[in-house]
């Protein structure tokens, strides 16, 4: 839609048709093309479209993956639409799309081009209702589903589905519309999902583990409340967004405004077991926002900082921006302290008692030290966890993550680990376009697969997605300058280390290869200094190379010798292992050029394979 509108007509309820395809991001650009132009093609042979573009009452706009069609006579017409839609799709089984409905307010506007558009809540509802859907799926707003059924041939079409999450906290009641002859009667997986987080967690909400943010205490002044208020919402968004977590609505947590006692009562109010809550102190020209995590069930301070602003360079809601995202990537990092409590709080439970979330946090703690042994258990407990449940994005994610560590850290010889990889991540995605883990996963394959007109969009995809997590940001970032793009990627990492003070130390070989491609090896040599990753051979490879090009031969042999203890034939496949990381940056000759000056014996022969079909 149109960032930029330079005029605003009026507000009018009208009514939307949204449609996507799925699996569309996890397409190559081609491919993307062509299911667009028959995507069109279909669209324009639905005569309900025909005849509401003919009468000058249709506004169509391109979203990408799909379209939003914007009609203004009934609500009848998107659905008759959406049937006809999904008619016309029987020829086109390779199109898979899902479509939402709903009847709401929106302004049409004209954008700089002088083209009408619209935007507006209608439009939003319209988007979130389809986004429960899976393909073929047509799926209604409650509000339209009412007005459908004041007529007879309607009625056996709809089926109520009930109120799902969708996002922030926000509820919609859906339908799904479908007949013998078109639509999806299955139900929703996002549906069946909830039903079963539902029924998990029957015994009470407090069971789970739930996050607060209270409403930070302030001075009083007026502009201090509202600072605080609008501290509060933003740091409870931005939480939100990791799926991971769950966050209790920033509407229920404004009610304790004002409430006295402490952090264990009022989070039991909330059925939460953390709470994160604070204070905001002026004076001149300068701010202090005091913040802390509490776990009431144990009573513990989990984490506390103090953020000082100066408002003189900055407007207070760029303050606000700041301090909030500083709050949240800390405390929601997969490597920080809330993820720890929370992964000793399902230390006790079984693997077939493990959520597919808690599945996550299984992974985050395997990722703190890489070992064959730690990947060899935790690849054969995912195994038998998808025997049990195998329509979990997040479970496929996990698993093609594995598979991508399994080919990046040579953990077993298998060609086809990054064709697994790719199978599990594209299901992943297909699940959840939403699901930001598995979006990585699908960009961390590209990647290895050396397909880096693949990997770019969906790294681009994945970090909009949740540009807050640093963990998965930096990941990507550092991707980024493995590709060759070393000021851009670095910079996007220093970004992720700059908000959360407590970023995982292999975020440092981003600056780390910034420096070394440009020939600043003493720079490069500090940066490896601070990687601190214990058993990964990667910083002393480093140190040796580095410190080979600065002709200091006695550091280098020290750095060779802890290279070869932790891999005694790392030198026999020295060029599959950097080409492995380093196939499009350019440095994997300075590397192999500092080990040899470092004395290590390279044989000339050996070449870097391109395994799992990869290609660039």
């Amino acid at each position: 839609m149109p960032t930029e509108i330079n005029k605003k007509i009026e507000l009018e309820v009208v009514h939307v048709l949204f449609l996507d395809i799925v699996g569309y991001s996890t397409r190559l650009t081609n491919e993307q093309q062509t299911l667009i132009d028959q995507l069109n093609q279909v669209v324009r042979s639905s005569e309900e479209f025909h005849n509401a573009e003919a009468a000058g009452r249709l506004i169509k706009i391109p979203t990408g993956d799909g379209m939003a069609l914007v009609f203004y006579k009934s609500p009848a017409q998107p659905v008759e639409c959406a049937l006809e839609i999904s008619r016309a799709l029987k020829t086109y089984p390779e199109l898979q799309v899902r479509m939402g409905v709903h009847s709401g307010p929106v302004s049409a506007v004209t954008d700089l081009n002088d083209r009408t558009n619209a935007a507006g809540i209608g439009i939003n509802v319209a988007q979130r209702v389809m986004d429960c859907g899976d393909a073929g799926h047509i799926l209604l707003s409650k509000r339209v589903a009412e007005d459908l059924e004041q007529y007879g041939h309607w009625q056996s079409q709809l089926h109520d589905l009930g109120e799902v999450d969708v996002k922030h906290g926000v509820r919609v009641h859906v339908f799904n519309l479908y007949n013998k002859e078109l639509g999806n009667p299955e139900v929703p997986e996002k549906f069946r999902q909830a039903k079963g987080r539902t029924a998990s967690a029957a015994p009470g909400r407090g069971e789970e583990l739930w996050v607060a943010v209270l409403p930070f205490k302030s001075s009083g002044d007026a502009e201090m409340e509202s600072f605080a208020n609008g501290l509060g919402e933003d740091i409870t968004t931005g939480l939100s967004r990791f799926r991971y977590l769950s966050v209790v609505a920033s509407a229920s947590a404004a009610q304790l405004k004002g409430e006295t006692g402490d952090e264990r009562a009022l989070g039991a109010k909330l059925g939460a077991r953390y709470v994160l809550e604070g204070s905001i102190r002026k004076g001149g020209s300068g701010i202090r926002v005091s913040a802390q995590l509490v776990d009431t069930q144990a009573g513990a301070q989990l984490w506390a900082e103090t953020y000082n602003r100066d408002l003189e360079g900055s407007t207070i809601f760029a303050a606000q921006d700041d301090i909030a995202a500083h709050i949240v990537a800390t405390v929601a990092d997969s490597y920080g302290i809330l993820v720890r409590s929370m992964r000793a709080a399902i230390r006790q439970k079984d693997d077939a008692e493990l959520t597919a979330v808690e599945w996550q946090f299984q992974f985050f703690a395997y990722r703190e030290q890489i070992t064959p042994s730690a990947h060899a258990a935790l690849k054969s407990r995912l195994k038998c966890a998808m025997e049990r449940e195998d329509g979990q994005s997040d479970l496929w994610a996990c698993l093609a993550e594995i598979y991508v560590d399994e080919y990046a850290f040579g953990f077993q010889d298998d060609a086809t680990s990054l064709d697994r990889a790719l199978t599990a991540a594209r299901r992943a995605v297909e699940i959840d376009r939403s699901n930001q883990f598995a979006m990585v996963a699908l960009a961390q394959t590209h990647f290895f697969r050396q397909d880096l007109a693949a990997f770019r969009p969906a790294a681009e995809r994945a970090m909009a997605l949740n540009p807050l997590n640093t963990d998965a940001v930096g990941i990507l970032g550092l991707q980024i300058v493995h590709a060759g793009e070393f000021e851009r990627g670095t910079a996007i990492v220093r970004r992720a280390m700059d908000l959360n003070a407590n970023h995982a130390g292999w975020m440092h070989f981003a600056p780390l290869w910034d420096h070394f491609h440009k020939g600043e090896y003493e720079q490069a040599l500090e940066c490896a200094n601070r990687v601190d990753f214990p058993g990964f051979f990667w910083p002393y490879l480093v140190m040796a190379s580095a410190c080979g090009h600065l002709g200091r031969r006695t550091e280098a042999k020290a750095a060779v010798r802890d290279l070869l203890a932790l891999d005694p034939e790392f030198a026999a496949h020295a060029r599959s292992k950097v080409g492995t990381w380093h196939f499009a940056s350019g440095l994997m000759d300075p590397i192999l050029e500092g080990l040899r000056k470092a004395g290590l014996s390279i044989p000339g022969t050996d070449r870097p394979t391109r395994r799992g079909g990869a290609r660039r």
